[in-house]
């Protein structure tokens, strides 16, 4: 599948991601229960500036004020600051917890927190690129810029008083909190929420204090690999949060080699979801080899805002990252009890950790939500990821061995609809949970009720995100288009098609095209003289389908548009439009591009048949 990476990206990943403008589309979240309230002044809604008070004769005055920034510059503020722009998310999302938001006038296009930050207020431009016109037009008396605008330096000092703000690790943001404090004249918020904010670093250290420190590699971008080393804040948070940074003896937001990280073998793999990498491309790649590949300990970070932003909200990224490498410590809400799909009750006691999938798809979406490492029983059709094949296989999909599957002890079984009738026998070994999705609502369900079960609901929910907004992207594409008549044959002789109430059927509708027999339900078997009567645009074959393309030119199907015009394509992985897991999302792209490619940039042969091919049956 295509990646979207952007070059311009990658030649600033690095001092972007100090400044925490990386994910700045990623889910918004509400003030968290571990920060301090912001105060009253703070609320998001516009309100008339505080006016600038005159110290009584008791009162020593704070102002004129003389400070050193984060550049060493001395910098002196006349009055107490009632104007400011904020030229990083960062430094508004501090200035939020300070509790005077209300005095913010101008933003970066990337601020996104609290979630209506940017109603009443200008946008000055992007992180790194602030527009110096926008900005005077503000009338600003204070400017709060971070190192990647020291080259507008100059202008911006024509404006206002200039503040560089830098944070290296966790110690400079509680330096950068104190400082902005002083500066706008609430050096006591500023000192409880640097209070609040090491309560609750302890109280997520002492979780994971003196468990084993696995081996962490956290991927800041994908292509070309990069990550954090010493001197960052991820790595003062993936130390408190009880793991081992693979790359903490180099310094800063560097590039590596596969190798490296390779040789380094990490015991968990951390991912967010803009970092141009997804959970199914480290398992497609090198890195499936490493510890954290075989054991599924693969982990998509929810919100990414809150590991890259230097701010308050870094807390709530210790205590995700405390939970992907250390979830045993945080317990989960057992006992639980689900409704599974079958409206079944089932209580889960406490944590499962040996897991026996009776479905590929189940077998997948756990490995997605960071479970893997819990699975020791899969079908003998488990092949994804690779690591599945050293797994203990308990028979075939419809008919498990039941004397395997206790052997194993498992804590929990997941199975689908097909299993229902070994479900008395099931449950004499362990809690059994039935998943049968009917369509991509349906997916979304399962894997949110997986991570509810195995303790991983973070994750789950990342997941979950990440395909919504993939088929958002592909839907909102190929809306408006013409939408062309599509025959998908599962099988040839006799053909079979998907009709309604089939993942195919969804998909092709969803892909921007017709299922010629979306009046069929289910899987159905159709005559040559329907087909030719529906006269499909485009033939999409099952990778399995018993028939290859250009064996179609022996058939009477050469009559159709289709073929008249060599519009027919094989899917490339059957698994990826029929099994019910995240990897469906890479099925619906696949037939998007054949329905739409000039809209993909998908390039294709069209299929050409020889003129003297006869067209039998």
């Amino acid at each position: 599948m295509k990646k979207t990476a952007l070059m311009l990206i990658l030649l600033m990943l690095g001092v972007v991601v100090a400044a925490g403008c990386i994910g700045s589309n990623a889910a918004k979240s509400s003030t968290p229960s571990q920060l301090p309230s912001p105060t009253p002044s703070s609320t998001v809604e516009e309100t008339p500036a505080t006016p600038v008070k005159t110290p009584t004769k008791t009162e020593t005055p704070k102002y004129p004020l003389t400070i050193t920034d984060f550049a060493n510059r001395k910098v002196t503020i006349k009055a107490e600051p009632q104007r400011i722009v904020s030229l990083a998310p960062s430094i508004t999302e501090t200035l939020y917890f300070l509790g005077v938001l209300n005095r913010v006038v101008g933003i970066t296009k990337f601020d996104d927190y609290p979630a209506n930050v940017r109603k009443g207020r200008t946008v000055v431009g992007g992180f790194g690129s602030p527009n110096i016109e926008v900005i005077a037009s503000l009338k600003p008396d204070l400017i709060i810029a971070t190192s990647m605008d020291m080259k507008y330096l100059d202008q911006l000092q024509q404006i206002a008083p200039v503040i560089v703000i830098d944070p290296k690790n966790i110690d400079d943001i509680y330096t950068s909190i104190r400082l902005l404090g002083k500066v706008v004249g609430v050096e006591k918020q500023a000192e409880k929420v640097v209070s609040d904010m090491k309560s609750k670093i302890d109280e997520i250290s002492s979780k994971v204090k003196g468990l084993p420190e696995p081996k962490v590699f956290y991927i800041v971008w994908g292509n070309p690999l990069m990550t954090a080393g010493a001197e960052t804040f991820l790595n003062d948070l993936i130390r408190l949060a009880g793991g081992k940074n693979i790359f903490s003896d180099i310094k800063g937001w560097k590039s590596i080699s596969m190798e490296q990280v390779l040789a380094r073998n990490p015991d968990v793999i951390i991912l967010t979801p803009h970092c141009g990498m997804s959970v199914d491309d480290v398992y497609k790649s090198q890195l499936a080899k490493t510890n954290a590949g075989k054991s599924g300990r693969v982990i998509m970070i929810k919100n990414e805002n809150v590991l890259v932003r230097p701010s308050p909200r870094i807390v709530e990224g210790l205590e995700e990252l405390a939970k992907a490498i250390h979830p045993e410590a945080f317990g989960g809400k057992y006992p639980l009890t689900i409704t599974d799909f079958e409206g079944r009750k089932v209580t889960i006691k406490k944590e499962p950790q040996r897991i026996v999938s009776l479905a590929p798809s189940i077998t997948e979406t756990l490995f997605y939500i960071g479970a893997g490492d819990k699975v020791v029983g899969v079908t003998t059709f488990d092949d994804y990821p690779p690591q599945v094949k050293n797994i203990t296989k308990i028979g075939g999909f419809s008919n498990p061995n039941i004397e395997v599957i206790a052997s194993l002890k498992p804590d929990l079984i997941i199975g689908t609809s097909m299993h229902l009738q070994y479900l008395d026998q099931l449950q004499q070994i362990a809690p059994v949970i039935i998943v049968s999705p009917k369509n991509i609502e349906g997916i979304y369900k399962q894997i949110e009720l997986l991570g509810e079960v195995t303790n991983r609901e973070e994750y789950a929910q990342s997941v979950v995100e990440q395909m919504k907004a993939k088929v958002a992207e592909i839907t909102s594409t190929v809306k408006n288009q013409p939408r062309p008549k599509v025959l998908f044959i599962t099988w040839w002789n006799p053909v079979y098609v998907p009709g309604n109430g089939t993942f195919q059927g969804e998909l092709i509708e969803l892909a921007g095209g017709r299922n010629i027999f979306s009046d069929l339900k289910g899987w159905a078997q159709v005559s040559m003289e329907q087909i030719l009567a529906r006269n499909p645009d485009v033939i999409i074959l099952s990778a399995h389908a018993g028939i290859n393309a250009t064996d179609l030119c022996k058939s009477q199907l050469v009559q159709t548009n289709a073929m008249k015009n060599g519009r027919v394509f094989t899917v490339s992985d059957d698994n990826i439009i029929s099994r019910p897991g995240p990897r469906i999302v890479e099925g619906l792209e696949e037939l998007a591009e054949f329905l739409h490619p000039e809209l993909f940039k998908y390039s294709f042969q069209p299929l050409t048949c020889n003129a003297t091919s006869s067209a039998s049956g």
